[in-house]
Order: structure tokens, then C-alpha cells, then sequence
């Protein structure tokens, strides 16, 4: 997934549906998983039948029948629709925004828009048999071959957060907590995420009664570093202060360490893992793994050996790389505590040039069109999306646009909140590369946004634009005419109409 670009996205999951379809059986069960690293096809049966199956799927790949497209597109599509991000994919997202392992928190928007032409392309770089590896639970089979066309292994790219201050906090995950930090891919990492885990569990459930379900994560995102993750679901009460809690639960860890006993049983357990769960089951696939991304394999042994080196003082030292890399999850409404602050979308000084459009709101916010980028905000100061910072510009059949940068924030441009928006959005469409474009489908009318009040607003602006314009002409009038005619006169109520008048004008012209 981590080759994928945001506009990209979802190709290879289609092409993973395609290569497995109606291959499904009872007797030889055969799965697929687009993770970040990897793709796999996995088969179970006796050898003959995974012999065949996975020469199948060999064929396909080398020469693919597209006749199920449009079928499979639709069945991901629904995948999507009910599916929704969880802790992981919002740590991801927040910490890679919208490229390389930040593209798990997105929509596949490469669904819509893939063809036979664009798959083919990744077929001939990605499914070739210097990118490819066999992991096998028993001998090879007789007669096994896997036809792929010949072609150099593409190395794993490296992981790159966005570039934000931490540790921070980002707004999420309402009925919980979770964190998480970059580490150097290690058996002390793996033992940290064990201890966080217990220690989260400690605090919130056995201690305070607010919790219930602590749980770890240990995702690889390229060939040398892994986000490490953990978090607890809470009671609604308990959320509030639960991201400074775990922040402390995480400090002990940095200052204090495992404790000695603790880190004795656990790193026991885990050994006991590996020896109970046959090595033949999971060894192969997680070498393969390794090796197509560059890493040593080590066998059972060798793993057994490293969580018997482990020390204190080694996973105190990956507990202090997970707190200078920390992102929170946090409730929106609170005030953190140092050293931890908001993650928010960076702000410029206004840009000079280009085209400029008010608000139909008649506020002081508007839109600046240039030839770099797209401003939205005050007079001095508000966000940018440049174009040659975009990830994507997603485009509505209504109008609206969002520019979503390369960090993951997003600018939307809704041409009704503008006056001349049409014309803004013909100049960001001029302006934004071909390659960062997404053509989705409708809006529902009820989810368009709309000005509201201030497209109400603007309707009064032009409805009585003449009127404004000819009531200090009445006024002056009735002035002239009230004073000449003298304060006896049957004419001087006109000096008081024109005072009314000229009050109507100041409010209507400067206050609405």
C-alpha cells in the first residue's frame, strides 16, 4: 500500500480481488491482504490443489482477464462504505498524513478510476518474480511452478512523518485512549508494546474501574522503523483525563523502566509463544517478509536468543523514542498539559497577487487564487494548499473542490460561500496538476454545504443594491427642500424624513 499514491489508492486491493476471483472453495480455501508493506495470496489444501491454485493465480497475474472488474470494484466499494478507520489508521493518518502509511485512514479513491491500463502497469512492476517470495508449511509440491515475468525486486520506501512537533495531541477517539510512537524495528519494541499494554490495563482497569479492553499494536512501516501502538476503551467520564494519565503511564515507563520481575514473565511468555505455535505455521510467511524487505531472516532460535537479551535499560531506551515521537489521541474539549499540544493545519502570511474573492457572508475571510497555491483567511494570516504540495484535489460534479495537501489537512473550496466561485474554482482547475486529480461521484443534495444565512444575505445585497444607492440621493433631498422652504414651512417634515433616511442608509450600508 505504502507504493500507492492518494489518487492511486485501492488498485492493488482491486488487483488482489481480480487475481482470486471465483477461485473461491471449501476443500481449498484461498485469501488475499493488501497490508502497508506487502501483498499476499494465501492458499490452504492438499499439496496438488495449492499447486494448482497458486499457479492459477500466477497466470492471472502474468496475463490478467479484466471481465470481473467492474464486479470486484463494486464489491470493494462496499467493503468501504461500511468500513471505518480505528485507532490504528488514525495514528497512521495524523502521523503520515495522505501518502505512505497515512493512506490507510483514507478513502480508495483509486477504485473509481482504475482500468485495465492502469493495472496492467502495476502488474509489470509490482507482480514480478524479483518482487516476489514462496512461504511454505511443507515441502514443495512435485511439479511446482510459478510462472512471472522476470523483473528486479522495488524497495520498500522509507516511512516519512509529517513535519509537526511532538509529542501532540489530536482530536479522536471519544470513547478512549491511544497512543502512539516511531521505533526502530526491534525485539526490545515488541516488548515495550507488551508492557504499555499491561500498564495501561493497570491503571485504567484495575486501579481506577474506567476501563476495560487495554490493547498493543506493532506495525512496520518500512525496512528499519515501526509505529508502535496501545490504548484502552473508557467510560465517557473517564476521557477527559485520560490523555495526561496515559502520558504519565508512558513517563514511568521512560523513567522507571519494566520492572525486573515483570519484564522476566513477560519476556517468558513470549518465548513460550514461540515454542508452542508450530514454527512451520508462521515462520516462512514472516521470512518471506523480511526478506523482501531487505532484512536478515532469523528462524525460531535466533528469535528465542533476542528476547533473552532484552534488559531494562534497553526497552527504557525504546520508551524514550516512543515519548519524543508521541501522537495522542484526546478529546477536543480539553486543555493539555506540557509538553504535549494541539496538532492544528500551519498557517501563512497572505499571499501577494492572484485573484481574490470575498465571502457572500460579508466577513473579512476570503479566498486568494494564485499561480502556487490556494489561501483561505483573513487579511494577514489563514491556510494554503499548494500545488505542487497536493496529494489530491478531490472534484465534486457540483463544484466544490478539496485540495488535500501531502500532510493530510485539506482546504475545500465551496464555490457558493464565494462571491465570483465559479471563477475560483475555473482558476484552481487551471492550475492544479493533472496527475492529483479525483473525479468522484455526486453529493447528496442534503450533504452540499451551503452559506446559509450568508447566501440569504447576498440575495438582500443585490435586491437592494439600487435602493442603498438611492437613499442618501432622497435624503440630501428632502434636506435642501425641508431648510429652503424655512422650519414654518408645510416642507420641513421633509428635513425629518431625510434624517430618518439618512439613518436607514448608515445601518443598512455599514452594519448589514
Amino acid at each position: 500500500m505504502v507504493d500507492e499514491r492518494l489518487p492511486t489508492a485501492g488498485r492493488l486491493h482491486l488487483i488482489e480481488h481480480l487475481a482470486l476471483h471465483g477461485r473461491e472453495s471449501i476443500r481449498t480455501p484461498v485469501n488475499g491482504q493488501v497490508s502497508l508493506l506487502h501483498t499476499a495470496f494465501a492458499v490452504a489444501g492438499e499439496p496438488d490443489e495449492v499447486t494448482r491454485s497458486l499457479a492459477d493465480v500466477c497466470t492471472w497475474l502474468t496475463d490478467p482477464d479484466w471481465g470481473a472488474i467492474d464486479h470486484e470494484r463494486r464489491v470493494l466499494q462496499a467493503e468501504s462504505a461500511r468500513r471505518s478507520a480505528g485507532p490504528t489508521e488514525s495514528q497512521l493518518f495524523w502521523r503520515y498524513g495522505a501518502q505512505g502509511p497515512g493512506l490507510v485512514g483514507y478513502e480508495q479513491f483509486g477504485l473509481g478510476q482504475a482500468g485495465p491500463e492502469s493495472l496492467a502497469e502495476w502488474l509489470r512492476t509490482m507482480f514480478v518474480r524479483g518482487n516476489a517470495g514462496l512461504a511454505l508449511t511443507g515441502p514443495p509440491p512435485a511439479g511446482l511452478r510459478l510462472l512471472l515475468p522476470d523483473g528486479p525486486r522495488v524497495a520498500v520506501p522509507a516511512a516519512v512523518p509529517c513535519e509537526q512537533h511532538t509529542p501532540a495531541a489530536f482530536p479522536d477517539r471519544l470513547d478512549g485512549v491511544a497512543l502512539s510512537g516511531v521505533v526502530r524495528r526491534s525485539t526490545e519494541a515488541t516488548v515495550l508494546a507488551g508492557a504499555l499494554q499491561r500498564e495501561l490495563h493497570a491503571h485504567f482497569r484495575t486501579g481506577s474501574g474506567v476501563g476495560y479492553s487495554a490493547w498493543q499494536g506493532y506495525e512496520p512501516v518500512d525496512a528499519a522503523q515501526a509505529v508502535l501502538l496501545a490504548g484502552i476503551d473508557l467510560l465517557p467520564e473517564a476521557v477527559p483525563t485520560a490523555t495526561d494519565e496515559a502520558v504519565r503511564v508512558l513517563r514511568r515507563l521512560m523513567t522507571d523502566g519494566v520492572a525486573e520481575a515483570d519484564l522476566r514473565d513477560q519476556i517468558a511468555q513470549q518465548i513460550a509463544e514461540l515454542q508452542d505455535d508450530p514454527a512451520g505455521r508462521w515462520q516462512p510467511a514472516g521470512a518471506i517478509r523480511e526478506l523482501l524487505a531487505g532484512r536478515p531472516v532469523t528462524d525460531r532460535d535466533q528469535m528465542i536468543e533476542e528476547l533473552r537479551r532484552v534488559t531494562p535499560a534497553g526497552v527504557r531506551d525504546v520508551a524514550k523514542d516512543v515519548f519524543a515521537s508521541l501522537l495522542i489521541s484526546a478529546d477536543p474539549a480539553i486543555e493539555l498539559e506540557a509538553p504535549l499540544s494541539w496538532l492544528r493545519m500551519p498557517t501563512v502570511w497572505e499571499p501577494a497577487g492572484g485573484d481574490r474573492f470575498r465571502s457572500v457572508r460579508r466577513t473579512k475571510q476570503q479566498l486568494r487564487v494564485t499561480g502556487h497555491g490556494v489561501y483561505r483567511g483573513g487579511e494577514a494570516i489563514g491556510v494554503e494548499a499548494r500545488f505542487d504540495d497536493l496529494a489530491a484535489m478531490v472534484v465534486y460534479p457540483d463544484g466544490g473542490r478539496a485540495l488535500v495537501r501531502r500532510d493530510g489537512y485539506q482546504l475545500v473550496v465551496e464555490p457558493e460561500f464565494w462571491r465570483r466561485g465559479r471563477k475560483a474554482i475555473e482558476l484552481i482547475d487551471a492550475a492544479a496538476p493533472d496527475a492529483v486529480r479525483v473525479a468522484v461521484p455526486a453529493r447528496d443534495e442534503a450533504g452540499i454545504p451551503r452559506p446559509g444565512a450568508g447566501r440569504r444575505r447576498r440575495a438582500w445585497h443585490w435586491s437592494t443594491r439600487r435602493t442603498l444607492f438611492l437613499l442618501p440621493v432622497l435624503a440630501a433631498a428632502s434636506f435642501a427642500g425641508g431648510i429652503a422652504a424655512g422650519a414654518d414651512s408645510a416642507f420641513f417634515p421633509l428635513v425629518q424624513l431625510g434624517t430618518v433616511l439618512s439613518v436607514a442608509w448608515l445601518y443598512l450600508y455599514r452594519f448589514r
